[in-house]
Order: structure tokens, then C-alpha cells, then sequence
């Protein structure tokens, strides 16, 4: 349950909930610590009906002999939350992070696919763990379904599987059709929503690590922040990926989740904020643990929902640990790898026996 009553609800008022999610100030800039140019996925060339256009960016550096962590992010799409958190990763994963362009309009399938076949080049013979925020863990949930073999653990955050049954279903369809002044300005107003006053701080590009943020953002890093907001997730693609990767998206591993069977993924870790006022996160990982067995669930009480970020409330490193996913992971990437190593073996004991 949230720690504060949740507020009255207004278009304008949900606009800025929605659109503070974008935490860059531009849609498709690299996230920081980026080691490598984006990497086109196999499947996602452009398309008269539908354009495609994501991509995989390598965050850590290149270490083959780890297992991969894949990111999955919320509807911003950016794949740039979670840079606090993947330096206490680096020593055990090579991070990976899908992220879309605004332009894109791909298919919760498209999603899927492109992310199957991204896993089957990166991630062959070694661990896979996936990440999914919010929209992210949707789809981090149904690659899972999709793919089995090629996932071995899942860590949902804030998981927004519930889409359907919340009140964001019946308001989010509004936002795009709010008048463009109203839809770049209204962000910067819901910094108390997400746990975290200085949120608008790397959206306009300042360093967090130089200080403690100023109480209020000035009105220059107010109007810098909401256009910066909207360029990064304009009207047309935040209608595209409500209505294909969340309603659609979410009925589809609804489905899947509904028809039982064992769970898509050997060690599963769930994580809830109890400052959740975008949705009901707490009440849909309880969900999510009935349906998932052996899964574990984590209630993280000061985080809001984007709170991948927030690294006062949240060390994924740690949870992942205690959890039980991050030896789960590594035991699965030793045997892929001694699988890998034996069948090499083979194919070079038979091609010395032809000679």
C-alpha cells in the first residue's frame, strides 16, 4: 500500500505523472556509460506500415566469460534508468539495454522477436538474466514465456502486468490527445510521485554527484526538463506503446499467466514500491508470486514506482543476491559454458579423426 493518500487525478495532472518517467534529455542519446554504438537488432528494419526502430546498447564493458543482464525499459523507452545500479553489476553481468527511438512502431511481438534473436547472437552459451521496469517487465515477462531456454532468471520492477485493472488503462489514453502546450509543460509538477526531488536533474543534464540538489528546479531547469520530456516520448509513440506494448502486450502474458503450467523462468525476483502512485505495484507482485511458483517478492518501502534509480531505496545487486537469482544465473551460465566447452571438444575430436 502507498505510504501517502493518493491524489485527485487530472488529465493534466496524469500527463505529468506519465511523461516524468523520461529520465534523458534527448530521445535517442546514448545512456551514460555507454561502451559501444547501438547495435541494430536483426529484425528491426524499417517498414512501410510499421517502422522499427530499436536498438541494443552494451552499457558495461565487453566480458564474454560473464552471463548477460538485458534491460528492458518503461514506456519512455530510453533504456537509460538504472545507472546507478549496473556499476555494482559489472563485476558479475555485461549489461545490455534495449531502447527505441520515438519514431518506432514496433509490435509487442516485433518487441519480442527482436530481443529473442538479440539473446540467441549476445547471450549464446552464457546466463541470461532479464530486468524489466514498469512496461519493460511486460515484456521482459513474455520474452521469458516466448523463449524459455534462452532466460534463466527475470528480476520485474514495478511490473506493470496490471495495466488492464488500473485506472491508468482508462486516463492514460487521454494524453495524447492534450493540447501540445499543455502536453511539454505539464511534466516538471510531479517530482513528490516518484520519490525522488531531484529527478529533473539529469533530464537537463546536471551532475547528481556534485551536490545536493536546490529544494525547488529553477524555472530554467523546469522548461528544459518538460521539453525535453516530451521531445523524448512525443503524443504518437506514447499512444503506440500504450496501446501495443502495455494493453496488448500485458493481455497477452495475462494469458499465458492464466493458462498455470511451471514457471517461464527458473528463479524469478519480484520488486514493489511502496510509494507506488502510478500502479498498484505492491498488490500485483503479490499477484504475479501466485502465478509465478518459486518466485520471490520484495517490498521496497520509500521507492516509487521509477525506482531503478533511486539508490537510496533500491541496490538490485543486493536483492538479486539475497534473492537467490544472482547464483541461479551463474550456476545456469557455468553449465552453458561447460556445455559450450564439450561441444567443442567433440567437434574437434571428429575433425582430428577424419584427418
Amino acid at each position: 500500500a502507498a505510504a501517502s493518500p493518493r491524489p485527485r487525478t487530472s488529465a493534466c495532472g496524469f500527463a505529468s505523472r506519465m511523461l516524468c518517467l523520461v529520465p534523458q534529455p534527448t530521445a535517442w542519446s546514448p545512456p551514460h556509460r555507454t561502451h559501444e554504438r547501438p547495435r541494430r537488432s536483426p529484425r528491426c528494419s524499417l517498414a512501410a506500415a510499421s517502422p522499427r526502430d530499436f536498438a541494443f546498447r552494451r552499457l558495461t564493458p565487453e566480458r564474454p566469460e560473464l552471463p548477460v543482464l538485458l534491460f528492458l525499459p518503461g514506456i519512455d523507452g530510453t533504456g537509460s534508468a538504472g545507472a546507478t545500479q549496473w556499476p555494482r553489476l559489472a563485476s558479475s553481468f555485461e549489461v545490455h539495454a534495449l531502447s527505441f527511438a520515438p519514431a518506432d512502431r514496433s509490435s509487442f511481438g516485433d518487441v519480442l522477436s527482436g530481443c529473442e534473436a538479440f539473446l540467441g547472437d549476445t547471450a549464446a552459451g552464457r546466463g541470461t538474466l532479464l530486468v524489466g521496469e514498469s512496461t519493460g517487465a511486460v515484456a521482459a515477462l513474455g520474452l521469458a514465456y516466448r523463449a524459455p531456454d534462452a532466460v534463466d532468471g527475470l528480476c520485474l520492477v514495478t511490473p506493470a502486468t496490471g495495466y488492464a485493472g488500473s485506472a491508468l488503462s482508462t486516463l492514460a489514453p487521454l494524453l495524447p490527445r492534450l493540447p501540445r502546450g499543455v502536453y511539454r509543460a505539464a511534466p516538471y509538477a510531479v517530482t513528490p510521485l516518484f520519490g525522488k526531488r531531484d529527478w529533473f536533474r539529469s533530464i537537463v543534464g546536471e551532475d547528481a554527484t556534485t551536490g545536493p540538489p536546490p529544494l525547488l528546479p529553477s524555472p530554467a531547469a523546469v522548461l528544459s526538463a518538460s521539453g525535453a520530456l516530451a521531445d523524448a516520448l512525443p503524443a504518437e509513440a506514447l499512444a503506440w506503446r500504450l496501446e501495443e506494448h502495455l494493453r496488448k502486450g500485458s493481455a497477452a502474458v495475462n494469458g499465458r499467466l492464466a493458462a498455470g503450467g511451471r514457471a517461464p523462468a527458473s528463479s524469478t525476483l519480484l520488486l514493489a514500491g511502496g510509494r507506488d502512485l502510478v500502479l498498484a505495484s505492491p498488490a500485483e507482485t503479490s499477484r504475479l508470486q501466485q502465478r509465478l511458483p518459486g518466485s520471490v517478492r520484495k517490498l521496497l518501502p520509500s521507492a516509487g514506482h521509477a525506482c531503478l534509480d533511486d539508490a537510496r531505496s533500491l541496490n538490485l545487486r543486493l536483492e538479486l543476491a539475497q534473492s537467490g537469482v544472482l547464483s541461479a544465473v551463474q550456476r545456469a551460465h557455468a553449465g552453458r559454458r561447460r556445455e559450450a566447452a564439450e561441444a567443442a571438444e567433440r567437434v574437434a575430436a571428429e575433425a582430428s579423426e577424419a584427418e
